[in-house]
């Protein structure tokens, strides 16, 4: 018995590793971001995410960035919400925190077996310091981890 237990150790272990390799089908080698829609209020929100997302799935590696004709994986996305609300107040009623929080709709379509890859809403959220952070920083920030959220979802397809 005290011999198997060390074999089994190992086994155990074995079966427990990271790798680098993509978690993407092997046929989705490239992507295509096409213009992301803006449901919200905010102006220039669509186009910010754009460019925050283009950079996650760059920054990313696990796809190259191609045209929408030529792309195996092609990805439609329409932010749909932007809240902000206090969360933390002072003694006086005073606003000293917000959260901020955006979501998004992302449809990513498989052009190589034609159909759907990924459809899911995705949101993000922040808390900010209005007196140590503007409110376009804060949403900048959170559009980030919205950003890296969208790629890491549909890399993993979780």
């Amino acid at each position: 018995m005290k011999r198997a237990l060390p074999l089994v150790s190992v086994v155990l272990l074995a079966c427990c590793g990271y790798s680098t390799r993509s978690l993407l089908p092997p046929h989705l080698r490239t992507f295509a971001l096409l213009p992301v829609e803006n449901a919200t209020l905010q102006p220039g929100l669509g186009d910010q995410f754009e460019g925050v997302l283009n950079r996650a799935f760059t920054n990313d590696r696990s796809l190259r960035a191609a045209t929408a004709d030529d792309a195996d994986l092609v990805l439609t996305t329409k932010v749909t919400s932007y809240s902000r609300t206090a969360s933390v107040y002072d003694q006086n009623q005073n606003v000293q925190a917000y959260e901020l929080s955006i979501a998004a709709q992302v449809d990513a379509h498989d052009q190589v077996r034609d159909e759907s890859f990924f459809s899911e809403v995705v949101a993000q959220r922040v808390s900010y310091d209005p007196s140590a952070e503007a409110e376009d920083a804060a949403a900048a920030r959170c559009l980030d981890l919205l950003a890296k959220e969208v790629v890491r979802r549909v890399i993993t397809k979780w």
